[in-house]
């Protein structure tokens, strides 16, 4: 009788052992999801911020200015300011990118 007392003594503490490992387990794993999750949004909004300064810059990059009254004919500036020639400040236009044709350029071969 002893014996089967001790047993199930035994069982009873391994069993307890075994439920409270698991819970401090399942415990430690969702504050590990936890900072993984946190870490992840961190770096998702540095990403998020790095494109849109990049597409900022990119935008800058194609703005070009030239004189409302073609002084210079065609010519650009990529900064604001006056028309050496004629003092008129500098209207924004945007620089045509790879393909594109200014309005009342011809397509050439």
């Amino acid at each position: 009788m002893k014996k089967l007392i001790l047993s199930i003594a035994v069982v009873a503490l391994v069993a307890f052992t075994v439920t409270s490992c698991k819970s401090d387990a399942k415990k430690e794993a969702e504050e590990v999801t936890t900072e993984v999750k946190k870490e992840i949004e961190k770096e998702v909004k540095e990403v998020k911020e790095e494109v849109e300064k990049t597409m900022h810059e990119g935008e800058m990059a194609m703005a070009m200015y030239q004189c409302p009254m073609k002084c210079e004919e065609d010519k650009m500036y990529d900064k604001e300011g006056k028309c050496p020639k004629c003092n008129m400040d500098l209207k924004k236009m945007e620089k045509p990118t790879e393909g594109e044709h200014s309005e009342g350029e011809e397509h050439k071969h």
